[in-house]
């Protein structure tokens, strides 16, 4: 009993680690907590009972990581083999998060908002501890890395991805505050403020546009359910975000990048992208949309193509595409978007089923930032994807099997 006792905290706590290290600087620590929780999957049940789970759950499991089968396929025509396998093992994720989650105990899925409270709280003290060194760097006289690019360096993570994990834990502890009830009010709202004006720090508008996203929605279902206190609090809230919105930071974020204002792809932050959506459809002509040009040949091209329309940033940094699903088009075509769009959707369909209001403002927040960011093409991105989406789905799916059960 002891040793059962154990594996099942041995097995929860390794969970717990994978979200909690996701905020965390070095990249590798959240492989390594995979590969521990991968080792307490291995002892928490039987390999019968896997494979009993397996089999019950084998259309939901190819269904939801057929994004890694439809890159699987494409590295049969792909000229860039080395490439191809570089990005079929940044995509594992999508591959092993539906088996593990489909063949793991029930017990796990209880637990769910206990670990996106570990990830929102980890998103928090990283940003806190992000603050902390900055400080120090300043009064050390070596430098402001207070803002955006400084600030990453200090993050030793991408702005971009780091705003998304903002997001996500703002949209936690505001789920926390008018359902789950689980969070100290003040502990919550404190955190809230904080984030925001973290991603005021940050400077990625797409994070605006994603909370005002959230905001509306729950003014929406503030407004349905008349809690009135919360209401305010929500149009405090939306107030700040139209502060931030406007404030010079961000206006000065998006000022040209170089000096000449007749280059169009760089004097703003909408043009820019328009010029890398630009450039990467460009590199499509002669290729089958459906399929793609290859598993490792999505940015064929695409820096050179950047250099022919005088986009010098781009081709000096090699930037992506910076919209997932063009990135998905260029490299494994129209199949690769609809096997993203069905892992949204899945995701999406069943957190409708039960009401989850949190599950929905998650798959909304993957679409929104795909539209303006290639967010499945660095380890942060596809690991919040993949582990948020796949447990999303099967604790929905659990939760409505239950209650189809009592009728």
């Amino acid at each position: 009993m002891k040793i059962t006792k154990f594996k099942e905290d041995f097995f929860l706590w390794s969970m717990g680690l994978v979200f909690i290290t996701l905020p965390m600087p070095k990249y590798s620590l959240s492989s390594q907590a995979l590969i521990l929780f991968i080792i307490a999957w291995l002892g928490i049940n039987s390999f019968s009972e896997k494979i009993v789970l397996f089999k019950k759950n084998i259309k939901n499991i190819l269904l939801l990581s057929t994004i890694f089968f439809v890159m699987l396929v494409g590295m049969l025509y792909t000229k860039d083999f080395l490439e191809g396998l570089g990005q079929l093992k940044d995509k594992l994720p999508f591959l092993l998060f539906p088996i593990l989650l489909a063949t793991s105990p029930s017990f796990l899925f209880n637990k769910k908002y206990n670990f996106i409270k570990l990830f929102s709280v980890s998103v928090v003290l990283m940003a806190i501890f992000s603050l902390l060194k900055s400080l120090y760097i300043f009064f050390s006289g070596m430098g402001d890395y207070f803002i955006y690019e400084k600030l990453s360096i200090v993050l030793n993570k991408h702005t971009t991805y780091y705003s998304l994990y903002c997001v996500i834990a703002i949209s936690y502890f505001l789920y926390d505050l008018l359902y789950l009830k689980k969070t100290s009010k003040t502990f919550s709202i404190v955190c809230i403020i904080f984030l925001l004006l973290f991603i005021y720090l940050l400077s990625v508008r797409i994070a605006i546009i994603a909370l005002m996203l959230i905001t509306v929605y729950y003014v929406k279902t503030t407004i349905t359910q008349k809690k009135e206190k919360f209401f305010l609090s929500i149009l405090i809230v939306a107030s700040l975000l139209s502060t931030l919105l406007f404030s010079s930071n961000y206006v000065s974020r998006f000022e040209s990048i170089h000096n000449n204002p007749e280059k169009l792809a760089e004097n703003n932050e909408f043009n820019t992208r328009l010029i890398h959506w630009k450039s990467a459809l460009e590199t499509l002509s002669g290729i089958d949309y459906m399929i793609g040009k290859g598993t490792g040949d999505g940015k064929e091209n695409l820096y050179k193509q950047y250099l022919k329309n005088d986009f010098k940033a781009g081709y000096q940094r090699k930037y992506n595409a910076h919209n997932q699903y063009i990135e998905f088009l260029m490299a494994n075509g129209l199949i690769a978007i609809l096997a993203y769009i069905c892992l949204l959707l899945m995701t999406l369909v069943y957190s409708i089923r039960i009401n989850d209001i949190f599950g929905i403002l998650v798959v909304l927040l993957f679409t929104i930032y795909s539209l303006t960011e290639s967010i499945l093409e660095r380890q942060s991105g596809i690991f919040i994807v993949a582990l948020l989406c796949n447990l999303l789905f099967f604790s929905n799916k659990k939760l409505l099997n239950k209650s189809n059960e009592k009728y």
